[in-house]
């Protein structure tokens, strides 16, 4: 109704970041209002605009509308169809009004970072098939000011090697400082120059082509972008990830916030270096020697721990009670056992051929965990998973050598002495 009645919004995001224009529609909840008052959230359409809206994998524009009567903060734009673009805004002072004279302002520094990060896009897939080839195509993107992250077609993760070439590859074309050109052509004319288009994507038969140093980088695209490539300052590459069989995700950051980035890197190498009193340079070998040292204590650890919980075993085998023939051991595991382990040192420690019943129970997380282990030559009315489902109301699983299990309701000494008193009764 409202592109019908006001027709199509003059759309100046490629060529200004302010305009005097007036307020064709407001609307609340979905519903047209004739005026917005300080603190509502309303959407508001104008006739002229500077805000580029959500579209392309660029985030939308920021900015302020100030008018004789009010003002407003703008915090998302969107166009939920051709020819319309809707402002999402933050009554900020005042009202607004269907009708009204205002001034449509966009955050420059936003725009500026908006324009470093779409172009930086651009850059870094040029990058990615001059390194990997032709093959690692785009498949989606999203940027907002100072960051970008872009999918593409690949099968493996990239070595340091390659991530670093990437980055050097989009940093070169940064130094060349490339001119930026945007044309619009015909889809068909925009194909035979090689220009690359997002695959499934859909467009109109004119087309917006956007290149970077000519044929480096020709691709379709209606986003806003610097016009030279020098303008993004710097390209950091900061992640890379799995998005999917057959598809790679890199993140960067790029401008003020790229230079930030490769500060705060840059500190914490510093830091690392005075902690370990260690030159930059040595810096990889140093905690690489503390780490196959921290690797060797920590096994010298885990052997040392096996020991004492072997010798505490078998201890704990030798004080075994002998019930109708059987030697029987019940114990309550302490904060930092590990039940099923312990169960199955002690049995270890048993005589394998005499009857023997191993009760371990814990604590944990308001139910009591019970772990029995039997020796080879226990019967079968004492085998492990029987004496656990008696214990624990037919809760728990495993064999009639090793079973497990946890119910609530219980303490551990309780638990024990259920499977105490079916030994005795064998």
């Amino acid at each position: 109704r409202i592109l019908d009645s006001a027709g199509p919004t003059d759309w100046r995001a490629y060529t200004d970041l302010t305009t005097e224009s007036t307020v064709v529609a407001l609307l609340a909840d979905g519903e047209p209002v004739a005026a917005a008052s300080e603190g509502q959230i309303v959407a508001v359409v104008l006739d002229v605009t500077p805000f580029y809206a959500e579209s392309g994998g660029q985030a939308a524009d920021a900015g302020r509308l100030t008018g004789p009567d009010g003002t407003a903060e703008v915090i998302d734009v969107q166009r939920p169809i051709k020819g319309l673009v809707v402002h999402q805004v933050r009554v900020t002072g005042g009202q607004l009004t269907v009708g009204a004279r205002l001034t449509a302002q966009v955050d420059a520094r936003w725009r500026l970072g908006a324009r470093q990060a779409h172009s930086g896009t651009h850059v870094l897939h040029a990058a990615l098939r001059q390194v990997l080839g032709p093959t690692a195509l785009q498949s989606g993107s999203y940027n907002r000011p100072g960051y970008l992250r872009l999918d593409f077609a690949w099968t493996g993760s990239l070595s340091p090697a390659t991530r670093s070439e990437i980055e050097d590859v989009a940093n070169q074309a940064l130094r060349d400082d490339l001119p930026v050109t945007a044309r619009i052509m015909p889809l068909a004319r925009a194909r035979e120059i090689g220009a690359l288009a997002l695959f499934g994507e859909t467009y109109d038969e004119q087309v917006r082509v956007v290149e970077i140093g000519g044929a480096w980088s020709r691709e379709l695209c209606g986003g806003t972008h610097v016009s030279r490539s020098s303008q993004i300052g710097v390209l950091a590459l900061t992640g890379e990830s799995s998005v999917g069989a057959g598809h790679r995700r890199v993140e960067a950051v790029v401008g003020l916030d790229g230079m930030r980035y490769l500060a705060r890197e840059r500190d914490l190498v510093t830091q690392l270096a005075a902690q370990l009193q260690s030159s930059r340079e040595d810096l990889p070998a140093r905690i690489t020697a503390l780490l196959d040292r921290a690797r060797a204590a920590e096994r010298r650890a885990d052997q040392l721990a096996r020991e004492l919980a072997a010798q505490r075993a078998r201890r704990l085998a030798a004080d075994a009670v002998r019930v109708n023939g059987t030697r029987h051991v019940g114990v309550v595991a302490a904060g930092d056992d590990n039940p099923r382990q312990l169960a199955e040192l002690i049995r270890a420690a048993l005589p394998e051929n005499e009857p023997g019943v191993v009760a371990v129970a814990a604590p944990a997380d308001r139910v009591t965990r019970l772990v029995v282990a039997t020796t080879a030559a226990t019967p079968a009315t004492l085998g492990a998973v029987h004496l656990v489902k008696t214990a624990l109301d037919g809760r728990g699983g495993g064999t009639a050598r090793l079973a497990q299990g946890g119910a609530p309701g219980r303490t551990p000494e309780e638990v024990l002495a259920i499977v105490g008193g079916a030994v005795r009764a064998g």
